[in-house]
């Protein structure tokens, strides 16, 4: 995978292309506004273009309504005139272009807002303690393969923390079979770490059915003493990304999960190296994971 294509897919993987997004939409239309009597300024209608773009790709999971009032008005107001040297009716709408604007802005402030927010509410603090015991439910992404079981990331982990930990990831796993993995732990005191749902969203299932089963996966997994961390899964512009990124934080606050934001998970997947395939971890690539869990949960006990 090449530099740029590296970046764009951390861009819009990561949620970042959000910001990026609201930030060019901000830009071309302060621009277009300072130069709508130059002829360049339908040239720079396209970075609201490009703003719509990324932030409409970016998989943000914001409400509709909230998406509706920071896309449209931008949308319409690009076949707004911004000329005014006639004696015609464009004068008149122009000013309500403008008034319009104001309204645009403060969405898109809004908007930003409302998911820095989110980010800070899904912001997982380091551990107070190490914990007695570690557990580990997920898919490929943590089972690695055979020939590789001392390089994956929770062995490495174990190493690190000199604490047990176990992992019970299985290739191919999803929501609905990791139920089968959440059986296998019986701890009352221990920490669960959870990488699932990427097979789920792949493999094109209803999302209704995918939050079915992850919400009986995390109510199996709920203890009084358990701490359960869950990454939010990088999601590429896809057919039903959306809606799992909504449902994977709506069930993260129904059952008390800390969640570990894509961004920080969608770093270490698009560093330089981390993936075989683009979705797969290399021996690098888990080493990287197995570093990045250690500094975000531990960060006050080195």
């Amino acid at each position: 995978m090449s530099s740029l294509n590296q970046f764009a897919a951390y861009l819009f993987s990561s949620g970042d292309a959000f910001f990026v997004g609201a930030v060019l939409i901000a830009l071309g239309r302060a621009t277009t506004w300072h130069f709508r009597r130059h002829r360049a300024a339908k040239w720079l209608r396209l970075l609201t273009v490009l703003g719509l773009i990324c932030m409409a790709l970016s998989m943000t999971p914001l409400p509709w309504w909230l998406y509706g009032l920071c896309l449209i008005p931008p949308l319409v107001s690009l076949n707004m005139p911004f000329r005014t040297d006639d004696n015609t009716r464009w004068p008149r709408i122009v000013r309500r272009a403008s008034a319009c604007g104001g309204f645009v802005e403060l969405m898109l402030l809004a908007s930003v807002t409302t998911e820095l927010i989110e980010r800070h509410r899904l912001h997982v603090p380091p551990l107070a303690t190490l914990p007695a015991e570690v557990h580990v439910i997920g898919d490929s992404l943590s089972a690695g393969i055979a020939s590789e079981q001392e390089n994956l990331w929770p062995t490495l982990l174990a190493s690190e923390w000199q604490v047990p930990v176990r992992s019970h990831a299985q290739a191919g796993a999803t929501t609905a079979s990791a139920f089968r993995q959440a059986e296998e732990i019986e701890c009352d005191d221990c920490l669960v770490l959870i990488e699932i749902g990427g097979n789920d969203l792949l493999s094109g299932r209803d999302s209704r059915q995918i939050e079915a089963d992850l919400d009986r996966l995390l109510a199996r997994l709920n203890a009084p003493r358990r701490t359960l961390v869950m990454f939010e899964l990088p999601v590429p512009p896809i057919p039903g990304a959306y809606e799992f990124a909504r449902l994977q934080r709506r069930l993260a606050h129904r059952h008390a999960v800390r969640l570990i934001p894509r961004r920080e998970l969608a770093a270490v997947l698009f560093s330089a190296g981390a993936t075989t395939d683009g979705l797969h971890l290399s021996i690098e690539g888990q080493r990287g994971l197995a570093e990045f869990v250690l500094r975000r949960l531990t960060a006050t006990t080195n």
